[in-house]
């Protein structure tokens, strides 16, 4: 009887043990759960000058955290590590936000209508524990955000309205000693401001430059230099009324005294203020024009910036600009640049070749054939990841991608939502049949699945050292519409990370069910798992938000 009771007492602890572990478990995976809303914070798209946040309530998540101590402790710092604005407003009260502001690592700001909001830079006064921010220049607020002297911002994303950067919040980004990731969007700059946002950077390792940023010269701010190029204005348009007509000439005089007293107030006033609101009229804008090459930051002002990130997805860019920037960044690791008509692609490829010996992931954004091939034959031999942002895939792009299957380890092709691709698929499996050293390829398909299968299903893929595979844009997968889940092949196991791509959205489910009562987008991944399975290193495939990871023996 002993010995029993023993046994029974030694089965009831492994039950204890075993019911403690699976309720240990329940913390991880509720984090992983919630975590997988988290994105949704930053799920954001433009138009314009205004930005959209898609309708989401997070008091629900927020309110988790209510539930008992230790799901106070685990979840609230998680949930309020991101604070957005956009989607908080009028759904969680700032007195709650000023309770859990010591948990806030990343801010959102981007509505102007804040810039007077007491209650809100009231709660977010204790701000040094902020790592990144992301803000607009009109909701800039200097007295509150400006702070002491020390900052310890590791990322900061600033919008404007395509004129130059506030003083202060130019002084706000001098401080950041210890900034290490730098976004600019909607900004016009001088050499001096240039210079002044990349001093004391000694920690910056990733710059973006968005859209809509314009270098300007720095003359044209200074007050006499406009009230010279106005007063010549003034004189060659009186000569020449005064030789048609006595009276015209003295009513010019007089409407053009008018407005160069209006600009030279407006001009006292704006420097007063410390803001540029200057009107500035079109013959100074294409003065400004002419004038930009030779005013653009040179490279040896700039000094050698410790940047190994570097996008430049502004089309408007310069060449001297791109050229500088280059110049002064040899540590260059990524670079994702666009194409631009005022500088020519195999230019630019031998600036990159020249100055940046190092950079191992070049991203080309193109719809112009000339560049993108002049971009791929020129780029330097350090360059193992390439990345095609591009509406062309022809024989001439194919045959250069396909000169470096040497060297390339990842490839990566996106042309677009409204791309079809069905010209391409023939380019694209000539390349999976030669660069046999690929480890890592993603495709952006918006062709038919079953088109899709009949191209590149032909024949087998020639790629023995290809560990991932991803293939976005494909019919989505979700119980919640009606479409049953797509049956695992074995082998392989199953996962669903709910972040797709944003080409996954092009596709509709009423795409999918038009094409009839067998679902061929479900048989697509029976179908894509079964070509691949003698690929023996592959371990990782991802369609759309599918991720299949290989069974291990």
């Amino acid at each position: 009887m002993a010995l029993c009771s023993a046994s029974d007492d030694v089965v009831s602890s492994e039950v204890v043990v075993l019911k403690s572990r699976d309720r240990a478990l329940m913390i991880p995976e509720i984090i992983s759960q919630i975590g997988s809303y988290l994105p949704l914070f930053q799920k954001r798209f433009e138009s314009g000058l205004y930005s959209f946040v898609e309708y989401w309530d997070p008091k629900h998540l927020l309110n988790a955290g209510t539930v008992c101590r230790m799901w106070h402790n685990v979840l609230t710092p998680l949930l309020w590590k991101t604070y957005d604005l956009a989607i908080m407003e009028k759904r969680v009260p700032f007195d709650v936000l000023a309770r859990n502001i010591k948990h806030v690592r990343s801010v959102s700001l981007l509505d102007q209508k804040h810039r007077k909001n007491t209650a809100l830079w009231n709660a977010l006064a204790e701000h040094a524990h902020i790592n990144r921010l992301e803000i607009h220049d009109a909701v800039f607020p200097v007295k509150r955000l400006l702070g002491p002297k020390a900052h310890t911002l590791v990322d900061l994303k600033l919008s404007g309205n395509c004129t130059r950067m506030h003083p202060f919040l130019l002084i706000f980004v001098e401080r950041q000693v210890f900034l290490e990731s730098l976004e600019l969007t909607r900004f016009e700059f001088t050499a001096s401001d240039w210079k002044r946002i990349l001093s004391n950077k000694s920690h910056i390792r990733k710059l973006v430059i968005d859209r809509r940023c314009e270098f300007l010269d720095y003359k044209s701010f200074k007050i006499e230099e406009e009230v010279i190029n106005v007063d010549e204005v003034v004189d060659k348009k009186v000569i020449k009324w005064e030789v048609s007509s006595k009276q015209a000439t003295n009513t010019m005089v007089i409407a053009m005294d008018a407005d160069k007293t209006s600009i030279i107030g407006t001009k006292r006033k704006s420097d007063d203020d410390g803001i540029d609101t200057r009107p500035i009229k079109k013959g100074v804008r294409r003065n400004r024009a002419k004038q930009i090459n030779t005013v653009l930051p040179n490279a040896k002002n700039l000094g050698i910036l410790p940047i190994t990130h570097m996008v430049l997805r502004d089309s408007q860019l310069l060449l001297p600009f791109q050229q500088a920037m280059l110049e002064a960044c040899p540590d260059l690791e990524q670079l994702d640049i666009c194409y631009t008509q005022k500088a020519d692609g195999g230019i630019v490829a031998a600036l990159i070749r020249d100055s940046c010996k190092k950079v191992r992931r070049l991203t080309l954004r193109s719809t112009r054939q000339p560049w993108t091939l002049s971009m791929i034959d020129e780029m330097p031999p350090s360059v193992t990841e390439l990345i095609l942002h591009t509406g062309q895939l022809d024989k001439q792009i194919t045959t250069a991608i396909i000169d470096r299957k040497d060297i390339l380890t990842r490839l990566e092709l996106d042309f677009g939502q409204e791309a079809k691709g069905k010209r391409r698929l023939g380019c694209i499996l000539s390349i999976l049949r030669e660069c046999t050293e690929l480890r890592e390829f993603a495709y952006h398909n918006h062709a038919d699945d079953k088109f899709f299968q009949d191209i590149l299903f032909k024949k087998p893929w020639n790629l023995p050292n290809l560990r991932k595979l991803y293939v976005h844009g494909v019919g989505p997968r979700s119980t919640n519409t009606g479409i049953t889940q797509v049956p695992v092949p074995d082998g392989w196991r199953q996962d669903h990370s709910h972040r797709r791509s944003q080409c996954c959205d092009a596709r509709s489910f009423e795409d999918i069910h038009k094409q009839g009562p067998i679902l061929n987008s479900l048989m697509f991944d029976t179908a894509l798992l079964d070509h691949v399975k003698d690929l023996s290193s592959l371990s990782e495939i991802v369609i759309t938000e599918a991720i299949y990871h290989k069974k291990l023996n």
